[in-house]
């Protein structure tokens, strides 16, 4: 890797400089070791891995996540200050014991303070005069504080460069979603590659034609952006939460008071020593300290500086302080911005989930059809059956099954009577409002294959393509012959949900699933005479029951969608038991819940 032509980009990418003249991130060879022991190295082979860093703005939750607390991975983020900051230290703690060593101990100690003094100056006027010509050495600064980034891509072998990129998408989500606490300002989960950070010239040119990867602009920024969909919300930096530098900031002003009061102190108290008097004058460490907080507060004090050397001093404490009030009030109002805009992010996130959300009502009449659905749901992963009251009528929420929340309620057979289910869907409908009603449990079917040469078995599944009513009729006889005119009307059902349910039947391994014309009166048929004439006066039909025409009129009422799924447990001329009821009643719950898991259901309307 360091034949790359491209090795210093590279370094300056995955090891970049700080303030000082030193690299902020260690030797690449511990780089790479600590990210293995954290998990952001995506390695396959010594000629194929990528380098991981999370996003700045989540570096809090990343450093208190479990993989970010280890040893390695704060020397990794503290490099940079322990480079700049334990050499000096080192060497001034070491001019403590020198100085008490006889006749060369007080030069030998300031050698080492000089030397100390040296390395800070020479650290930060390094820094200093190479900043004009940093270059592009940032590149990629600005996507790096929102976005997971791959800071070193190697890839000898070129073609080898996207299923690399992609594989660090996967990790990174990983880790996001064991370590990070999801953010609704995060946006849309992507990786940032950057072109310096690829080690070869054909490894670039492949990542950049790869179809995983897409150009961040075309300023030719550097910047690849890694996706595995083509919806992409950016991420909003005014509602993700400030690096908080109030206490730095707090530390800043003793910090720096506590150092100035001792240069103050030995310029004082060498400048009054040949007069012997000192009186007035902040000559001693707590004297200095104290004339220099009164310097900050802009307040006058008993003791006065007489050197020239002490009142500049003075005059640059007087502007460290406007200059932490400023920081404080930046701070303060990125603070405030921050909890603003999260507060609008949530509720924009919460009017979202509420649009996509969808609530369906599914009406039953028998304790058997009612148990059907809640096990159904229970073993699709739903909450479990909780009792609840919606004006006055028992219902059982079921939760949600991905976005959409499931509610049952039962009526009494047939649709005349107060507590039938005309009436009691009119009343759920008008105090639930559900986006969806779905009639569920036993029908009886006219298309037997042993009786009727027709495809149905017991256990099969009828969807309502059409709701036929066949209460409304004329019964007149012409010539002694008594003649029925069937005046009920023929509805189809709502054209959202009978074309989802038809598409749910794509992947469905359960009982057959046909749509049809349903024949629905307030009669129990328990009669092959009744049977056969509907038979013969709807040739088309496919099932009949009692509650649908209800059903159809109240949904319709308060514009709704309707629909029936009910399983065949007889034919309608006897036969009918506990055993059919279950294996029916279980095929229509199970299909009404793979239409609602496997994403059949569109969103509700907006208008609702």
């Amino acid at each position: 890797m360091r034949a790359s032509p491209y090795w210093r980009q590279v370094s300056s990418v995955v090891r970049p400089y700080g303030a000082a003249i030193h690299r902020s991130r260690p030797p690449l060879t511990l780089r790479l070791y600590a990210a293995a022991r954290d998990g952001r190295l995506v390695w396959r082979t010594p000629g194929e891995f990528a380098l991981l860093e999370p996003p700045i703005v989540r570096m809090r939750d990343w450093v208190g996540s479990k993989a970010g607390r280890t040893w390695l991975a704060r020397l990794d983020r503290w490099w940079g200050g322990l480079v700049f900051g334990v050499p000096p230290f080192a060497l001034m703690m070491l001019a403590l014991p020198v100085a008490f060593v006889p006749a060369v101990g007080v030069i030998a100690a300031s050698l080492l303070l000089l030397l100390a003094t040296v390395y800070v100056v020479v650290q930060m006027a390094g820094g200093a005069l190479r900043l004009p010509f940093a270059g592009r050495s940032s590149q990629g600064d600005e996507a790096r504080g929102f976005h997971w980034t791959v800071t070193l891509c190697h890839a000898t072998d070129p073609a080898h460069v996207d299923r690399l990129l992609r594989a660090a998408l996967d990790r990174s989500k990983e880790l996001a979603a064991a370590h990070i606490q999801p953010d609704i300002a995060d946006g849309t989960h992507v990786v940032i590659c950057l072109e310096q950070g690829i080690t070869t010239t054909a490894a670039r040119t492949e990542a950049v034609t790869s179809p995983s990867v897409l150009r961040a602009g075309p300023d030719g920024s550097g910047v690849l952006v890694v996706r595995d969909s083509d919806d992409f919300r950016p991420p909003d930096p005014d509602a993700q939460r400030p690096i908080n530098v109030v206490p730095v900031l707090l530390g800043l002003a003793p910090l720096t008071v506590a150092a100035n009061a001792v240069v103050v102190a030995d310029i004082e108290q060498a400048a009054c020593r040949a007069a012997q008097d000192c009186a007035g004058r902040p000559a001693t460490w707590l004297d200095a300290a104290s004339w220099l907080l009164s310097q900050m507060a802009f307040q006058d004090h008993e003791l006065v500086a007489a050197t020239s050397r002490a009142q500049i001093l003075g005059l640059t404490i007087r502007l460290l302080t406007p200059a932490i009030t400023l920081c404080l009030v930046v701070a303060g109002w990125r603070h405030v911005r921050y909890k603003r805009r999260s507060r609008e992010l949530r509720y924009e996130q919460l009017r979202t989930a509420f649009a996509g959300s969808a609530r369906v009502l599914v009406l039953v009449v028998l304790d058997i059809e009612r148990d059907a659905i809640i096990q159904a749901v229970a073993d699709a992963g739903g909450t479990g059956a909780r009792l609840d009251n919606a004006g006055g009528h028992a219902i059982f929420r079921l939760g949600r099954l991905g976005e959409t929340e499931i509610i049952v309620a039962q009526s009494t057979q047939g649709t005349v009577t107060p507590a039938a289910m005309m009436l009691t869907a009119n009343h759920l409908i008008e105090e639930l409002k559900p986006h969806y009603v779905v009639l569920a449990g036993i029908c009886f079917g006219l298309w037997s294959r042993e009786l009727d040469g027709g495809d149905q078995e017991l256990g099969d599944i009828v969807v309502s393509e059409y709701v036929q009513n066949v209460d409304h009729r004329r019964v007149t006889t012409e010539q002694d012959v008594e003649l029925t005119l069937w005046r009920g009307e023929r509805v189809q059902a709502s054209r959202t949900l009978l074309t989802a349910f038809r598409a749910a039947t794509h992947g469905w391994t359960g009982r057959r699933v046909r749509a049809g014309i349903v024949l629905s009166a307030n009669v129990l048929s328990d009669s092959a005479a009744f049977r056969a004439t509907l038979r013969r006066d709807f040739q088309e039909a496919s099932a009949g029951e009692m509650e649908l025409t209800g059903v159809c009129a109240a949904a319709r009422n308060h514009g709704r969608d309707w629909i029936m799924v009910k399983g065949i447990s007889d034919w309608g001329a006897g036969g009918l038991n506990d055993d059919t009821r279950q294996t029916a009643s279980a095929s229509a719950a199970a299909f009404i819940v793979h239409a609602i898991t496997c994403g059949a259901l569109p969103p509700p309307p907006s208008d609702r």
